[in-house]
């Protein structure tokens, strides 16, 4: 087992985990990323840093709302077991489950991680 870290710290792991796996197999840019960790849960949002312009021009619909949500979730599903080791390396425990969604239209991303 690792050293004992504090809470912020903890956060901070975690939130870089997030970030450098959306940059990395998800290829968007952040501007903003908020995480909270309470004992057997992880929320964390994250907002893009300006909107892909077809992107924003499909959020108009509702159907392309819907398509846009299933796209991110299907990419996300495809590769979260990349975030999952990640996240498990960080906080020492073993990842049960990990839901994300998307608001296509504020580019607001959050994902739940359940331990």
């Amino acid at each position: 087992m690792g050293q004992a870290r504090s809470p912020a710290d903890l956060e901070y792991a975690v939130m870089m985990a997030i970030l450098n796996f959306h940059t990395e197999f998800m290829k968007s840019n952040y501007s903003h990323v908020q995480v909270q960790l309470s004992d057997d849960v992880i929320n964390a949002t994250i907002t893009r840093n300006g909107a892909v312009p077809a992107e924003a021009r499909l959020a108009q619909s509702e159907e392309g709302r819907a398509l846009l949500r299933q796209v991110h979730e299907a990419m996300f599903t495809s590769c979260q077991d990349v975030l999952m080791e990640r996240i498990e390396r960080v906080v020492e425990r073993r990842v049960r489950t990990m839901v994300t969604s998307l608001d296509p239209v504020s580019g607001r991303s959050s994902i739940t991680i359940r331990l």
